[in-house]
């Protein structure tokens, strides 16, 4: 799956990288030692999520994250 994030909210970026994954929410946070919750409220929009837990997140998944210039 290709996604081009400048068209989508983060939110959406989340969603879309953990059904990449084939996770649950709970798989998901428990990447980077979290709880349900915190994978819950990144999808919802309620948190936002750091840079660093982000490209972690894309690591640890084999999810390759590229920027070019339009």
């Amino acid at each position: 799956m290709e996604v081009n994030c400048n068209k989508y909210e983060t939110k959406e970026i989340i969603k879309f990288m953990r059904d990449c994954t084939e996770k649950t929410q709970t798989e998901f946070a428990n990447d980077l030692g979290k709880k349900r919750g915190w994978s819950a409220k990144l999808e919802s929009g309620k948190t936002n999520i750091s840079l660093k837990n982000f490209l972690e997140l894309a690591k640890i998944n084999d999810i390759e994250i590229i920027m070019r210039k339009k």
